[in-house]
């Protein structure tokens, strides 16, 4: 289950925040914005039911997962591992968090990027499963007519041909 999804995200703050942008969008440029809009009411859809359904991993790819699944639990069970520690041994706690207060600045930037990176790519990947959308759609050719588009020849070949 995701972050966005447990906190409730994904009903309510998400879904006002593309309200917001688009009132902002239509408030610079609304006749712009209204004729996007329209035009992507007039694209179709692809349909995904003719997708094959994912098929069941190897081995490799169920030890794989596994490993992707530890480090949520790890970090977890880590932080109160630490509390423990410093209720146990006070004295050999506070000499491990002088290490690390010595560590350099940049050295904890970087660890904060990594497991950024990690949840926001875990997270982005959960709610493309939910959402029952292939990860990257076909482009679906829409008729020049529908963008507002001029007669263009390059542009009608590259989309009959896209």
């Amino acid at each position: 289950m995701g972050l966005m999804t447990t906190l409730g995200l994904a009903r309510g703050a998400v879904p006002a925040l593309g309200g917001v942008s688009r009132d902002l969008a239509q408030s610079f440029a609304p006749e712009i914005a209204k004729g996007l809009a329209e035009a992507m009411e007039r694209i179709p859809m692809p349909d995904t039911s003719a997708l094959p359904a994912p098929r069941p991993g190897s081995g490799y790819d169920r030890l794989i997962d596994a490993l992707n699944r530890l480090p949520r639990p790890l970090m977890a069970f880590g932080s109160q591992a630490l509390v423990l520690y410093a209720l146990i041994d006070p004295a050999g706690f506070a000499a491990r968090m002088a290490g690390l207060d010595a560590m350099p600045e940049a050295l904890w930037w970087l660890i904060g990027a990594v497991i950024t990176a990690y949840f926001g790519a875990r997270e982005a990947h959960h709610m493309r499963q939910r959402s029952g959308k292939p990860p990257v759609a076909a482009p679906v050719a829409a008729p020049a007519a529908a963008l507002g588009d001029e007669a263009n020849p390059a542009l009608d070949e590259w989309r009959m041909n896209g």
